[in-house]
């Protein structure tokens, strides 16, 4: 290959400006759909596995942990892409570093549903806001799993995630369903999806019921919602395929079933990716 000398001194100027030991992101999947979780590692980094070492998509903060990758000292988070994050490409940063991430329709459908007037509101008891919000900000240092998630119900799956849906025919707006509903009968066993610990049992919820939600570990929540009966409390460790609860209709429900998140550090992820593939 033959240099001419502006050719060369650009070469010089890109190695002055890109020195040695400047972070890389490497996203496991550079093309994810709305509503995947991608993992992001960030290598070699300075600050890696520091306190103040923080990921940022839009208004997003999310924290990387330390791992050894080909023998160096990185860092990486998980990261879900919002369902209603709009397609196209966008930028992902961690302190002077950054890059682009193009995100994908997810494709979600659309949902007609009749509900009572009574039921026809998002409302929330005293306090629920608070605690529901809570358990989703749990930031435990250690990951708690391993493999794949399973499904906390073997029922057939009545709503998926993502839908937007026509509530008494008016579209609501700015909003998806955030996770799976499972049309499993009244008292039907509900599973622990994975190994954590209890951060929320609560119940007579007017808008989640009674709802259960675990702590996988660095960023990684499950929600069991609606549930007739609760059988663990904060602070219990449970196993994958453990007894959590009981499938109801409490809360903001139009009959038995079972609503389950996964949230990823905030941000409602596709449980079925998580059903499908190790992160």
């Amino acid at each position: 290959m033959v240099f001419d000398r502006a050719s060369a001194f650009a070469l010089v100027l890109s190695i002055l400006c890109c020195p040695i030991g400047l972070a890389r992101l490497q996203f496991s999947n550079d093309h994810p759909k709305q509503g995947e979780t991608v993992e992001v590692t960030v290598c070699p980094s300075e600050a890696s596995g520091t306190e103040d070492t923080f990921l940022h998509l839009l208004d997003h903060k999310i924290k990387l942990f330390p791992i050894e990758k080909d023998g160096q000292n990185c860092s990486h988070c998980l990261l879900a892409i919002p369902a209603d994050l709009d397609p196209g490409k966008h930028t992902v940063s961690v302190g002077a570093e950054k890059s682009t991430i193009t995100v994908c329709d997810g494709g979600f459908p659309l949902q007609h549903l009749r509900l009572a007037p009574e039921k026809d509101n998002f409302n929330m008891s005293p306090g629920e806001e608070e605690a529901v919000e809570g358990a989703k900000k749990t930031l435990s240092e250690t990951r708690m799993w391993e493999g794949k998630f399973k499904a906390p119900s073997t029922a057939r799956r009545s709503a998926a995630f993502g839908i937007k849906r026509v509530v008494n025919g008016r579209l609501l707006k700015d909003y998806f369903h955030s996770g799976l509903d499972f049309a499993a009968g009244m008292g039907s066993p509900v599973l622990a999806c994975a190994p954590g610990k209890v951060v929320l049992a609560r119940t007579g919820f007017k808008l989640h019921g009674n709802v259960v939600a675990i702590d996988h570990g660095q960023g990684v929540i499950s929600f069991y919602i609606h549930l007739q009966k609760i059988l663990v409390k904060p602070g219990d460790e449970v196993e994958q395929g453990e007894k959590i609860g009981l499938v109801g209709a409490t809360g903001r429900a139009t009959g038995p079933h079972l609503h389950f998140s996964i949230y990823v550090n905030e941000i409602a992820a596709n449980p079925n990716n998580w059903f499908n593939k190790v992160y």
